[in-house]
């Protein structure tokens, strides 16, 4: 039976009621127990407050209430991101309207859909407001409201400080992304959205059903939390003055504008980390780890928004798919803390983490290189140098994979990496260009200044103890530099290479 626009304010319904105790003081403040159980009843509801221990127990009262003879016509629940998406599933499955007081640090549900902070406003929005039908996302059956992620944003929950959260409110998620973002790990994953299947390197992915995260970061400025459909997005690893440029980018929404940042959407997402399970945080706690399958549940909840048109709210779209058939539950998740490297064995991999990233690094800018020169000089050089360079490439790409490897099995933090140097060759190759330098001379030029950053590389992963990937990598390397002395000149503009 489709739900009425407004709860029935028929004298004596009942309003399930709750807040988590360490909350209760927060709503005396300006808006006390007694003012909120006044406006129950002056709207026609019978308040009933129930004394929980907390959110962990908000779930089976919400079972147990609709269950009852007499359901409430509103269950209001007092909190911040983690306490409401610890009820999504309770909701979903009794059919009962939502009131929402924004008592959290980010609130980033309540922005979605335009819920004032102000308690006493909030509460007038359970009030009188409208009812509107939201998706809900879920991760490996469990619902969520916002956004689920792995990467980044786990350092950050972790960085989040208590007091700071009670002072600042969302900035305390800023103070915690700086204090993390000179460390956060790079990881390799495989995503399928659909039937697209992406590989890729990252140190953040977010699967969104919600607008806004992490204390008002935009998902993407078409995001909404009714439109049937996940938002995926992915940060590749970057540089940290990048990182901090992106971060206006991020809190806009326009971030899938900027290099290193991929956006995909679906109804079905699948996210892998092959090297090794990574925690995963749901609307600000760390509930589970990947491998991960999330999915939606298309108006799955009834909640109360500001009365006008649901077109107008910010995160909602009021489009009217049928519901989507849950999901099968999945096993309980793993137990939530990811297991954590001794200081003194981090610091004896610091020097192994440093040369395998500049093999890998050094490996990258030398596939991109043969790239560039594959796609701009290709058409002034011989098929054979053209077909050379796709082979030296392919060989370097090999390097860089074995390289990245080891890094994911030693899952070190990610150093600061230059991603200008392929700007500053092709400067450099356009002045030599200038100075009349023949074409394949630069060519030449170019691959043994590649090839020489990447044999220093080796030479430095082989000194730290990493002699397996040295010799795994040299075997590509003697490929690649046979290709280069056998087709392209020497580059100091004498005959054949030696």
């Amino acid at each position: 039976m489709a739900a009425p626009d407004r709860p029935p304010a028929a004298p004596g319904r009942r309003a399930l009621v709750l807040i988590p105790p360490r909350k209760r003081d927060r709503l005396a403040k300006g808006f006390d127990r007694d003012e909120l159980e006044r406006r129950l009843i002056r709207a026609g509801f019978r308040p009933d407050i129930p004394d929980l221990d907390g959110p962990d127990a908000f779930p089976e009262a919400i079972r147990a209430a609709g269950a009852s003879a007499e359901p409430p016509a509103l269950v209001m629940v007092g909190g911040g991101d983690g306490t409401l998406s610890a009820v999504a599933d309770a909701m979903a499955e009794t059919g009962l309207t939502l009131a929402i007081l924004p008592l959290g640090t980010a609130n980033d549900l309540a922005r979605t859909l335009a819920i004032p902070t102000d308690l006493a406003q909030a509460v007038d929005v359970a009030l009188k407001g409208r009812a509107q039908q939201i998706d809900i996302g879920t991760v490996d059956g469990r619902g969520f409201f916002n956004v689920a992620s792995i990467g980044l944003s786990v350092d950050v929950a972790e960085a989040l400080d208590g007091e700071e959260k009670r002072r600042f409110g969302p900035l305390a998620y800023l103070f915690a992304l700086f204090r993390v973002v000179t460390r956060h790990r790079r990881f390799h994953t495989i995503l399928t959205v659909d039937n697209r299947r992406v590989e890729m390197r990252a140190i953040m992915v977010a699967v969104a059903n919600g607008r806004y995260h992490g204390g008002g970061l935009t998902v993407a400025p078409d995001a909404a939390i009714d439109d049937g459909r996940l938002d995926v997005y992915v940060i590749e690893p970057v540089s940290h003055w990048r990182m901090a440029l992106l971060l206006p980018a991020l809190r806009l929404g326009t971030a899938g504008a900027w290099m290193g940042v991929h956006r995909m959407s679906g109804r079905e997402v699948r996210v892998e980390t092959p090297s090794k399970p990574k925690r995963i945080n749901v609307d600000g706690e760390i509930l589970t780890r990947t491998p991960a399958s999330f999915g939606l549940k298309r108006r799955a909840i009834r909640v109360m928004t500001p009365d006008r048109p649901a077109a107008t709210l910010p995160g909602t779209r009021n489009r009217s798919d049928p519901p989507s058939p849950p999901r099968a539950p999945h096993p309980a998740p793993p137990e939530d803390q990811e297991e954590q490297m001794h200081p003194e064995e981090e610091g004896l991999a610091t020097e192994a983490e440093i040369a395998l990233q500049d093999l890998a690094r050094a490996a990258r800018e030398g596939v991109a290189l043969t790239e560039r020169l594959a796609l701009h000089a290709g058409p002034h050089l011989g098929d054979e140098v053209v077909t050379a360079l796709g082979r030296i490439g392919g060989a370097w790409g090999r390097i860089a994979i074995t390289a990245d490897e080891a890094l994911d099995a030693m899952d070190l933090p990610t150093r600061d990496a230059d991603d200008d140097r392929a700007l500053i060759e092709d400067v450099v190759n356009w002045l030599e260009g200038l100075v009349g330098m023949p074409l394949d001379q630069r060519v030449s030029q170019r691959l043994h200044q590649a090839a020489t950053r990447i044999e220093i590389a080796i030479e430095e992963v082989r000194q730290v103890g990493q002699t397996g990937v040295a010799e795994v990598v040299t075997a590509a390397y003697d490929e690649a530099w046979s290709l280069i002395v056998a087709t392209l000149p020497d580059p100091d503009g004498g005959g054949a290479s030696d």
